[in-house]
């Protein structure tokens, strides 16, 4: 591949990039708040690809030109049929393989990949309960002080409960932590991390006493269920690449096929989340609807 197709190649990918982000197609890869990042850097590598297009452009000119003095000014060293071998017997002609480098860039362009799915929470499920703690308030109730074995938060990050086994905390109580009052209105909107995060450590009960609005999709039910489904949705901290699911389980059966984005009521059962079940809380069914995806299919 000669630099004239390299610069090519690199304007083709500023314009994927400025292409995947004015089309919102960048939100199953990357969190939203990287679509200017993106712009940019798409902008720059137009810049330089066409740049770079120019100048050797312009360089082989002045090769082309400087040949031709020489043509005119030396006589021929040989006649006779044109090879393709040089002087030193070897070919010059070039390798078509460095194309395939177009091939993700057309994949991409033609045919974008969807957001992460119901087969990445069935790869990528595991304990949920620690995940999101840095988010939420301090934790509070009984014991609240006592840690073990290095804290998240406050908490013990070594068994999901939020604090060690055999800490002081963990045999008196479930340990809480403190949450805002739940959005105003009937079925209030949280995000289904919020939810499992109420679920598993508010004291206060929020999200098993009141009726709670959530987005995501049909999944599996996952490790220690052996009915039902799973209502789930990925959560990313920069990009797919380090996506993890949030799940909770519904105990029947389901009504939709798995990667179906709904919006569902549903409220917790209290005490259902455990190691045994990676700390996925089963909920009470309300109301369920089917959904397009969302424009962000991740939560942050």
């Amino acid at each position: 591949m000669n630099r004239t197709t390299q610069s090519a190649v690199i304007a083709l990918l500023g314009g994927l990039l400025i292409s995947i982000t004015v089309s919102g197609r960048f939100t199953s890869y990357v969190k939203p708040g990287f679509g200017p990042l993106l712009l940019i850097a798409g902008g720059i590598l137009i810049l330089v690809g066409v740049l770079s297009i120019v100048s050797g452009l312009r360089a082989a000119k002045k090769v082309d030109e400087l040949a031709e003095v020489e043509v005119q000014i030396a006589a021929p060293v040989h006649s006779g049929p044109a090879d393709h071998d040089d002087s030193h017997g070897h070919s010059h002609e070039r390798s078509k393989a460095p194309w395939l480098i177009l091939a993700p860039i057309l994949v991409l362009l033609l045919l974008a990949p969807p957001a992460l799915g119901a087969d990445a929470v069935a790869r990528n499920a595991g304990s949920q309960a620690l995940a999101g703690l840095g988010g939420v308030a301090a934790p509070s109730g009984t014991g609240a002080d006592v840690g073990a074995g290095g804290t998240a938060g406050g908490y013990a990050p070594n068994d999901g409960s939020g604090h060690g086994i055999g800490t002081k905390a963990f045999a008196k109580q479930r340990p809480t932590m403190s949450f805002p009052a739940l959005p105003a209105g009937k079925d209030p909107a949280l995000t289904l991390k919020e939810f499992i995060m109420r679920a598993l450590y508010d004291g206060g009960d929020s999200v098993s006493d009141n009726n709670i609005t959530v987005v995501g999709f049909i999944a599996a039910p996952g490790d220690g269920y052996t009915g039902g489904y799973s209502l789930a949705r990925m959560t990313i901290s920069c990009c797919a690449a380090d996506a993890s699911p949030m799940r909770v389980h519904v105990d029947s059966a389901a009504k939709y096929p798995v990667n179906t984005w709904v919006s569902a009521v549903i409220s917790a059962q209290t005490g259902t989340a455990s190691a045994d079940n990676d700390y996925v809380p089963t909920v009470d069914l309300v109301s369920i609807s089917t959904i397009t995806q969302p424009s962000d299919p991740y939560e942050h």
